[in-house]
């Protein structure tokens, strides 16, 4: 499994990085629930395994470094 960034303009999602694919690719797009935070605990327990030996978590809190030194919270 690879994360990448994306943005969904209410349409369409949008890549924000290449992905080097041949044909089409089933995906799973994941929505942030922004009327309610979750814990970290509860993300990590809905991540677990679905990116078994691609260093998902290593990519997720290297992203969310990524945010906190661009201003996100």
């Amino acid at each position: 499994m690879k994360a990448v960034k994306a943005i969904y303009d209410g349409h369409d999602v949008k890549l924000m990085e290449p992905v080097p694919l041949k044909g089409k690719a089933d995906v799973l797009v994941v929505f942030p629930d922004i009327s309610e935070k979750m814990s970290p605990r509860d993300a990590r327990r809905l991540l677990r395994g679905s990116g078994k030996g691609e260093g998902l978590v290593k990519k997720l809190l290297h992203s969310r470094a990524e945010d906190m030194t661009l201003g996100g919270k």
